[in-house]
């Protein structure tokens, strides 16, 4: 791969997790009022229509819509967006935000394990220990004291264990059909697919969306869920999923956390423990182990390339 290209995709790659890292507390704001889901839905749907106008705007060749195209982009659209979003934000509501936090760690393993069985990726040395450095600094920069498993909240553990499953399919399915199509009509599939899923799930939460008190800072907050964390934070992820390995892609989301403290400091005045910048650094280190080469991946990217 061209060594700008590379290092495109690893500044989108921060960039992703930026954006994602922020909409969390921003898209409280919308959740207190309306369905999590039904705001899901809304968000793809609204996200769609804005990339199906970027995509007319560009000129983008639109890809053959046959059998093999739309099975495909479903199957993404339910286990990536789908499931994915809509799991999570089911779990979320009957588990703790601390156990949600801690068991959506799981995607990069869960990632890695998939693409290793699929034999898309093959087990090194250093990312093997990227990954558990950056795994244990996600999990010790939690408050784990607030970390529970009981009966009230296995049903939403479990939902969200299996939504951080789905994604880690999706991003390790998802390589070979964002090669294949153009990002961008794919991309608008997907949005329309999912938002339209996700509205049959939460049409009987349709009232609430009229009832939402639409002042100058729901209003914002919702853009910036659309815009920011939806239109742009995918766009960007399927165009690095073409060009980077499905296990590099997914470890970068344990640099929201780091993203989430830098907010709390900033905005909401918490104060940044020596805890935090170690377990940062931790994070760090584990990224870098996990994205550079190898020898031997060099020689065999040199041999694909001939």
């Amino acid at each position: 791969m061209n060594r700008k290209i590379y290092v495109l995709a690893i500044f989108c790659l921060v960039i992703i997790q930026v954006l994602f890292g922020l909409n969390f507390p921003i898209s409280k704001i919308i959740v207190d009022q309306i369905d999590p889901v039904l705001w899901s839905a809304i968000r793809f749907l609204l996200a769609g229509v804005g990339m199906l106008f970027m995509s007319l705007v560009c000129k983008r060749k639109h890809p053959i819509v046959d059998k093999h195209f739309l099975t495909r982009a479903t199957i993404l659209s339910v286990f990536g967006l789908g499931l994915g979003q809509g799991l999570f934000l089911i779990g979320l509501k009957n588990t703790t935000s601390v156990n949600t936090a801690i068991l959506t760690t799981c995607i990069p393993i869960l990632t890695m394990v998939i693409v290793i069985l699929r034999k898309q990726e093959d087990v090194t040395r250093s990312k093997l220990i990227g990954l558990t450095l950056a795994f244990f600094g996600v999990i010790f920069i939690r408050d784990l004291t607030n970390f529970e498993l009981s009966g009230s909240t296995l049903l939403g553990d479990m939902l969200v264990l299996l939504g951080t499953l789905c994604f880690a399919i999706y991003l390790s399915f998802g390589k070979t059909f964002f090669q294949k199509y153009d990002n961008m009509w794919a991309t608008t599939w997907m949005f329309f697919i999912s938002g339209l899923l996700l509205l049959l799930l939460s049409i009987n939460k349709l009232p609430s969306f009229y009832e939402m008190d639409l002042s100058l800072e729901v209003i914002a907050s919702g853009t910036y869920s659309i815009v920011g964390a939806t239109l742009i934070t995918y766009l960007l992820n399927n165009w690095t999923l073409k060009k980077l390995p499905a296990g590099n892609v997914a470890v970068f989301i344990y640099l929201q956390p780091i993203v989430a403290g830098i907010f709390a400091y900033f905005y909401l005045g918490e104060i940044i423990t020596v805890r935090m910048i170690i377990c940062s650094l931790l994070i760090f280190t584990g990224l870098i182990f996990t994205i550079r080469k190898t020898k031997l991946e060099k020689t065999s990217n040199r041999e694909a390339d001939t």
